[in-house]
């Protein structure tokens, strides 16, 4: 099986409630918008193209003090590599997120395609991170 290893440095950002423009459509803030896209700058050094399988994605957040919800981080994160990472974020079957104090702050994420050989459908990893 293949481990992809992707790190994004600096402080994790949690996804943002969508905002209502004047005009009344929704939009993402420039917040949310430029960490998302970090996010897909670094999973696009790791990923030569997009897993097309069930994925397992492993995130660890490293800070110092987090602030915001791990669910709202760890949709950022994912939002971020979709198109890169895999195709789409409902190939996420089995994710992991896990916040660790820390000075240097970073999210560390890790990838793992499902493999199917007959009768045995497994995430080839022994135990969790």
């Amino acid at each position: 099986f293949m481990l992809y290893k992707i790190i994004v440095p600096g402080k994790a950002v949690a996804k943002d409630r969508p905002r209502v423009n004047k005009g009344g459509k929704l939009y993402t803030t420039q917040k949310t918008k430029a960490y998302e896209e970090l996010v897909h700058a670094k999973a696009r050094e790791v990923m030569r193209e997009p897993l097309r399988g069930d994925v397992r994605v492993d995130i660890k957040i490293y800070a110092k003090n987090l602030r915001g919800d791990i669910d709202n981080i760890a949709k950022t994160i994912l939002d971020g590599m979709t198109g890169v990472a895999y195709l789409n974020d409902r190939q996420v079957k089995v994710l992991y997120v896990e916040v660790i104090e820390s000075m240097f702050e970073r999210v560390e994420v890790d990838l793992i395609e499902r493999e199917v050989e007959q009768n045995n459908d497994t995430w080839n990893r022994n135990t969790a991170l």
